[in-house]
């Protein structure tokens, strides 16, 4: 398992060098796809953004774009740092992850989107910045707006599915049928990837065995996540890591 701010840096082909991290007391996982060729660098999520700056510095890289799953507050939580650090870089999002209605609540990190994507729920658009191209999949649910970013080896699912499971739906936003729909959509997508691509969740927690990898393979993902191999919406929404009894549900 990764330590704390500790990265996983491989080649994920065609010149793309793909960084992976754990950062924090919620063990969020971090991803950056790196051209190195035009010095682009997209992170999504950065928890800690301080330790992305100085790990990228020392490659004498620096952080060109952010890309972000959704707006609750764990992931948004290294936005105001990085824009101390690298006031230029260009953030984006999905539109309905920043409406005005979401970010009152204490769930929500406020941030600024110099981009957007607007897609329909459930449908992929292609992104692009130096020499990096990945899929961008509107998966709402977990909350709106919320996204999975795939390419060069990597499944990046943020909250819509961790290594076991899926992301809760008892948050302010969340929608449980959304969060159906998101999942069998990415079933189907995952279906279409290399098995041996790895599934980065947003959080590191527990897989079906009490381990805590820090991903799995799509091919294991695929047989064992109990929320994609529900049946059907009842029994995806019986399933126990869906809704919680504490504070932030409110």
């Amino acid at each position: 398992m990764l330590a704390d701010g500790e990265f996983d840096i491989r080649d994920g082909g065609d010149g793309i060098e793909v960084w992976v991290t754990q950062m924090g007391d919620y063990m969020n996982m971090n991803t950056a796809w790196i051209d190195r060729a035009s010095g682009t660098v997209a992170v999504v999520d950065p928890f800690d953004s301080a330790r992305w700056v100085e790990a990228l510095a020392a490659e004498g890289l620096r952080p060109t774009h952010l890309l972000y799953t959704h707006t609750h507050r764990d992931h948004t939580a290294g936005y105001d740092e990085m824009m101390k650090l690298v006031p230029e870089v260009d953030v984006w999002g999905h539109r309905e992850a920043i409406h005005k209605s979401l970010m009152g609540r204490f769930v929500f990190g406020n941030i600024s989107l110099s981009k957007e994507w607007t897609h329909p729920p459930n449908s992929t658009v292609e992104w692009s910045a130096g020499g990096i191209t990945l899929g961008i999949t509107n998966s709402p649910g977990h909350a709106p707006g919320h996204v999975t970013i795939h390419g060069y080896g990597v499944y990046h699912a943020g909250d819509l599915l961790f290594t076991a499971a899926s992301g809760r739906v008892d948050l302010p936003g969340s929608d449980p049928t959304a969060q159906w729909h998101s999942v069998l959509y990415a079933r189907g997508l995952l279906r279409t990837l290399p098995p041996d691509w790895r599934l980065i969740p947003g959080h590191r927690y527990d897989w079906i065995d009490g381990s805590t990898p820090d991903w799995v393979s799509l091919a294991d993902a695929l047989a064992y996540n109990y929320a994609l191999n529900a049946r059907e919406l009842e029994m995806f929404e019986q399933l126990p890591f869906q809704r919680f009894d504490d504070d932030i549900a409110a």
